[in-house]
């Protein structure tokens, strides 16, 4: 579903977003951008899906804007809009959300994966924010980077725009695992089920409350994190960690 430039399918408490425009590397045009909102909006009204996977078919995650798009009639009206409420739609829904990079993530598609709670890296990806050289600031990435990575290193990458690898990327927070390319797949496959598998309810709960913390006082933060204590301690997920408790005791 979600139409071409964009697919969707979910198993097992997974949902995985492809995008696919492999022939110009996931690049965005509209009709991206337009899917990528449909599925984003799709999956968070999906309650068994527990992880959300952001992916890329063929030799890249996503290597930005269109070009070519760009060159021959401009940004289309609604684009950037469109762009950025997917992406914050996809940061803050009640799910994980993991980007799984291998290829080029580079202008869109890196702002698309610093979106993701997390990011699996293919050793051999190239990352990086080229919006400069094209007479453009990166989106919302001038919000979202500097609390990876710093605000020294953000702006290092944002003004220089230079790629770097995976390894690179893990050494500055950039991505939080990195994989082998050989083997990127069977890799991300393993850490999404290790995620799926974490108790939903403490995982959502730390989200909102990691997001908050952001922009939030201690006192705040607090307080908000009160009513979720209290789901937490009435979730099913508890329920099973306290029999398990006593049953080793027993």
């Amino acid at each position: 579903m979600a139409g071409s430039e964009v697919l969707l399918a979910i198993a097992d408490g997974v949902a995985r977003i492809t995008l696919n425009r492999p022939a110009v590397l996931n690049a965005e045009n509209m009709a991206w951008v337009d899917g990528l909102e449909r599925a984003v909006d799709a999956v968070a009204a999906e309650r068994e899906v527990r992880v959300v996977v952001v992916q890329g078919a063929g030799r890249a995650f996503c290597a930005g804007m269109d070009l070519g798009m760009l060159a021959s009639g401009g940004m289309p009206e609604g684009f950037y809009e469109g762009q950025e409420r997917a992406f914050r739609r996809l940061e803050t829904i009640d799910k994980i959300t993991i980007a799984a990079i291998h290829g080029y993530c580079i202008g869109g598609g890196l702002q698309l994966a610093i979106a993701c709670d997390l990011r699996i890296c293919a050793d051999d990806a190239q990352l990086g924010l080229p919006a400069l050289r094209e007479g453009l600031f990166p989106g919302m990435a001038v919000h979202r980077l500097p609390p990876l990575v710093g605000i020294g290193r953000a702006r290092r990458l944002i003004l220089s725009g230079e790629l770097i690898d995976g390894a690179a990327a893990l050494a500055i927070g950039l991505v939080d695992h990195v994989v082998p390319a050989a083997s990127f797949a069977e890799q991300t496959d393993r850490l999404v089920a290790q995620y799926r598998d974490v108790p939903v309810t403490a995982a959502i709960a730390s989200k909102q409350l990691l997001a908050a913390s952001l922009t939030g006082t201690f006192d705040e933060v607090l307080e908000a994190s009160k009513p979720l204590l209290n789901a937490c301690l009435d979730s099913p997920e508890a329920a099973a960690a306290a029999e398990s408790w006593r049953q080793r005791r027993r």
